[in-house]
């Protein structure tokens, strides 16, 4: 017990902000799914299949949108202290304008490619309401991102449930005043979520470092977009899998059996976002304490940091994040095995005859995906992105690939078996970065402690 209150003690900023991330998304998941209750009861499940689909497109254009700049900014915020927000604020117009073109030419387009899509241009309301919508998760990917690497954990975790909260309100509304709604009014109120949240930036640019300036810092911009298309390749091939695999289900099979999948895939996300976010925070800590010192995110002391002790605190934390994470898949994997039906049967019967057994199948993948999260994390640190990418673009080809292919031959539970199936292949080219050559030849022994 003492040694778990000493690496606690050792790790609490790493876990106090990756504390937010996961915080971030019990609000938002256990908000989520009184969403998709409501949805769920009140609309068709064809409205519920389409607009699952809808979304995870507004996440994967909205995250394209975000050109990598998030992750960028969670490395170079923590350097530029005093001059944060004239960037983030360049980078925020950045999301938000690539978001709304992109948003629109998909609404326009998509419909012509999968029939199933059509809802997303039958009224020119519908297709603003999903252009909008795109820009404004673009915007929001790389705030919260941003918001982390500052360490302002609690902002990003305040803003994230404001969004969860309105946009249940926001649906249920919906629900009792308008007759029949489509899946537009699902996607709209998603949108709206995002926009209300966006309030709480009040209090984040209201108190600030004096004379700091915030008009949109383009050309500081500019110098880093090389690293940000780095970062963007990365991150593209790291979620394209996870955003694409609702829109390429509503595409081979029926919006109603997508809409079964939908709510499993969303219970998986969950189970992912544990790996993701104590990864993602020891690259963002890693990054403030490349500089000769750094400040203590609890403490507020300023310390000297040498090189040799820098890496060995380093390959301790991806180390502690790594075990954690394990961890938690196990306890996951219990729980859900045996709750699978359970949790779908809120939903209503027919996602819980759907998806039961596709649930329990992509419950699996969390132990590959801790590999391959923390894997892309450890070349983020070490600046090594280049060397990451073939594999984690075979990983989204996999995945991608034997999701289409188990649909065609199994249906849902097929495509869970190829999606499970692609991320064992990547686990396996990725497993000897993470536990033989990254974590101990390169940041050093573990240190006993």
């Amino acid at each position: 017990m003492s040694r778990l209150r000493a690496l606690a003690v050792r790790h609490r900023a790493l876990l106090a902000n990756a504390g937010s991330m996961v915080g971030s998304t019990v609000a938002t998941s256990l908000l989520g799914v009184a969403f998709w209750f409501v949805a769920a009861r009140h609309f068709s499940q064809d409205a519920v299949g389409v607009a699952g689909a809808a979304v995870s497109a507004m996440l994967l254009i909205g995250f394209v949108a975000s050109f990598g700049l998030g992750t960028l900014l969670m490395g170079e915020l923590p350097r530029r202290e005093g001059r944060q927000r004239s960037l983030l604020n360049a980078a925020l117009v950045a999301a938000a304008a690539g978001g709304l073109v992109l948003g629109l030419a998909f609404a326009l387009v998509a419909p012509l490619v999968a029939s199933n899509l059509s809802p997303l241009n039958e009224t020119p309301l519908a297709t603003a309401a999903f252009a909008v919508a795109v820009a404004l998760t673009g915007l929001a990917y790389v705030l919260d991102q941003a918001l982390i690497g500052m360490l302002r954990g609690g902002l990003q975790l305040t803003r994230n449930i404001v969004f969860a909260a309105v946009k249940l309100g926001g649906l249920l509304v919906i629900a009792g005043l308008v007759t029949d709604p489509g899946a537009a009014w699902i996607y709209g109120s998603w949108g709206g979520g995002i926009a209300i949240s966006l309030a709480v930036l009040v209090r984040f640019y209201g108190v600030r470092p004096a004379g700091e300036e915030l008009r949109p810092d383009f050309a500081s911009l500019r110098a880093l977009r090389r690293a940000a298309a780095s970062h963007a390749a990365v991150n593209l091939a790291l979620e394209t899998a996870d955003l694409a695999m609702p829109i390429l289900v509503v595409s081979l099979l029926t919006p109603a059996e997508n809409a079964g999948f939908y709510i499993a895939w969303l219970v998986v996300g969950f189970l992912v976002m544990v790996p993701l976010s104590l990864s993602s925070v020891a690259y963002a800590i890693d990054s403030g304490e490349t500089v000769a010192e750094v400040t203590d995110p609890v403490e507020g002391v300023v310390h000297a940091v040498e090189p040799d002790r820098g890496r060995a605190a380093e390959g301790s934390r991806f180390r502690f994040t790594l075990a954690a994470s394990l961890a938690f898949g196990v306890a996951a994997t219990i729980v859900l095995e045996p709750g699978a039906e359970l949790i779908l049967e809120v939903f209503g019967s027919g996602y819980a005859e759907t998806a039961t057994t596709a649930l329990r199948i992509m419950t699996l993948g969390v132990f590959p995906l801790v590999i391959k999260t923390h894997y892309i994390a450890i070349h983020r640190a070490r600046r090594t992105l280049r060397r990451a990418l073939p594999p984690a673009w075979a990983g989204t080809v996999l995945e991608l690939g034997g999701g289409a292919l188990g649909a065609v031959l199994g249906g849902i539970d097929g495509v869970a078996w190829g999606w499970v199936a692609g991320l064992l292949i990547e686990a396996a080219v990725m497993a000897p970065d993470v536990f033989r050559g990254e974590l101990r030849s390169t940041f050093g022994p573990a240190t006993g402690r």
